[in-house]
C-alpha cells in the first residue's frame, strides 16, 4: 500500500514525512487514538518507507517502492507480514505467547504450536524477547519494533521496557500504539513522542470503499457503521460475517432495553455463554475478554442511536433497524439512556488493562444498572 495509500489522519502522515526527510525521528512513539483508525497500519508502512532500498518520488513526497525485498516482507496480505522482516518486529499479545513458548521449548517441555492463543496481557518475558532482539545487528537502515495495543504492557514489563527507552540503540525505533493511553504506564509514556488519531470522516471511508470495488449504497452502509473507523470498514466489506454479529448485538439490546429484575442473571449469562461459544475449540481468558469488550462497544452503539431517538435527531442514527420496537423504548428517557452509557463505558474500563476485572461478575453489576425495577 505504501504511505500514499494510506486513508485519514492527514496530519500524522505529514507529521511522519517531514521528520523523516530531516531525519530527525524521536526514538520513542506513542500513537494513541480511537481503535481501528490506522495506527498499527500507519507504524508498519512507516517502518517500510524507513527501510525501503528504492524510495520513489510521488505528488505527496517521497514514499516506499512497495517492489523491493524489505517492502515484500511488509506486505500487508502476506501471512504474519511484520514477523518476517529481518529489522520491523511488531510485538502483540500472540507474539508474546510464542515467545513464551520458545523460553519453554527450550526448557525441554513439549508445546504444540498450532494451539498458541493470544495472551491477555504482555509481560515481561515479552519484553526480555523484545531486549535481545533490540541489542541484535540490524540487517536495514533502520530497526523498528511496534508494540500493539501498548496498555497490556503489566506493570514488570513496562518497567522492563522503561530501560530499554531510556537508552536506545541507534537508529532505533520504538511505536507504542494504543487505543487507551491513560492504561499505559505513566513513565513509558513519557518517554515517547504523543501522536493523535482521530476518527475518519464517512466521506473518505466511502472513497476508500469505492476504489477497492464495494458498491455504493454498500459503502455508505458500512460508512455509517463504522462510525469513523475505517479498519473496521474494510474488514467488513471483505468479511460478510459482521451482518451476523450485528443480529445477535440486536438481540442483546433488546434485551436490555426489556429488562426487569429478575432478569439480570439470565442476561449476564447470555452474554458471556454467547462470548465462550465463539466456534473455538478452547476459548482462552484473553479471547473471553476481547470478546466482552467488543460487546460492550457494541451495546454504546445502541444506546447511542437510542439517544438519537429519544432527543428527536434521527438523522444521526447509526442503525435504525435497532429502534424498530418504539413501544418498548418509551420508558427510556435522556438521562436514564446517559446514565447506561456511563454504565457501559464505566464497565468496558474495569475489564481492560490495567484493573482486568472479573468478566462475569463485570456483566451482572452492569445488567443490574440496566433493570427496569432497580
Amino acid at each position: 500500500m505504501a504511505l500514499s495509500g494510506f486513508v485519514g489522519n492527514e496530519h500524522a502522515l505529514t507529521l511522519l514525512r517531514r521528520l523523516t526527510e530531516k531525519d530527525a525521528l524521536p526514538h520513542a512513539w506513542l500513537f494513541a487514538g480511537p481503535a481501528k483508525v490506522g495506527k498499527r497500519t500507519l507504524a508498519v508502512e512507516w517502518a517500510k518507507f524507513l527501510n525501503c532500498q528504492s524510495p520513489v518520488q510521488t505528488p505527496a513526497g517521497m514514499d516506499a517502492c512497495d517492489l523491493c525485498p524489505s517492502c515484500r516482507h511488509l506486505e500487508p496480505n502476506r501471512p504474519s507480514y511484520a514477523q518476517t522482516h529481518p529489522s520491523v518486529r511488531l510485538v502483540d499479545t500472540l507474539l508474546a505467547a510464542y515467545w513464551e513458548a520458545t523460553e519453554r521449548v527450550r526448557d525441554e517441555e513439549v508445546v504444540d504450536p498450532t494451539k498458541l492463543k493470544p495472551k491477555l496481557s504482555l509481560g515481561i518475558k515479552a519484553v526480555r524477547a523484545l531486549r535481545e532482539e533490540v541489542v541484535s545487528t540490524s540487517l536495514w537502515r533502520w530497526r523498528v519494533f511496534i508494540i500493539d495495543e501498548g496498555e497490556r504492557l503489566t506493570e514488570e514489563a513496562s518497567a522492563a521496557l522503561l530501560k530499554t527507552l531510556e537508552e536506545p540503540p541507534e537508529r532505533t525505533l520504538f511505536i507504542l500504539v494504543s487505543a487507551n493511553p491513560w492504561a499505559i504506564h505513566p513513565t513509558v509514556r513519557s518517554r515517547c513522542h504523543l501522536l493523535r488519531f482521530r476518527l475518519v470522516p464517512s466521506a473518505q471511508i466511502v472513497a476508500a470503499l469505492r476504489h477497492r470495488g464495494v458498491e455504493e449504497k454498500e459503502a455508505q452502509k458500512l460508512a455509517r457503521l463504522s462510525r469513523g473507523r475505517i479498519g473496521w470498514a474494510l474488514n467488513a466489506a471483505g468479511d460478510p460475517t459482521w451482518q451476523t454479529a450485528l443480529e445477535q448485538l440486536k438481540q442483546r439490546l433488546h434485551a436490555a432495553w426489556k429488562m426487569n429484575l429478575w432478569d439480570i442473571f439470565r442476561f449476564a449469562e447470555q452474554c458471556a455463554k454467547g462470548i465462550e461459544e465463539s466456534g473455538e475449540e478452547e476459548t482462552t481468558m484473553a479471547q473471553q475478554r476481547r470478546a466482552l469488550e467488543e460487546l460492550l462497544e457494541g451495546l454504546m452503539l445502541g444506546y447511542r442511536d437510542l439517544l438519537t431517538a429519544a432527543w428527536q435527531a434521527t438523522d444521526l442514527t447509526v442503525n435504525p433497524s435497532w429502534l424498530s420496537q418504539r413501544q418498548e423504548l418509551a420508558a427510556w428517557t435522556p438521562d436514564r439512556i446517559v446514565a447506561a452509557l456511563q454504565s457501559l463505558q464505566r464497565t468496558w474500563r474495569y475489564i481492560r488493562p490495567p484493573l482486568n476485572a472479573n468478566p462475569q461478575l463485570a456483566l451482572e453489576v452492569l445488567a443490574a444498572s440496566f433493570a427496569n425495577d432497580v
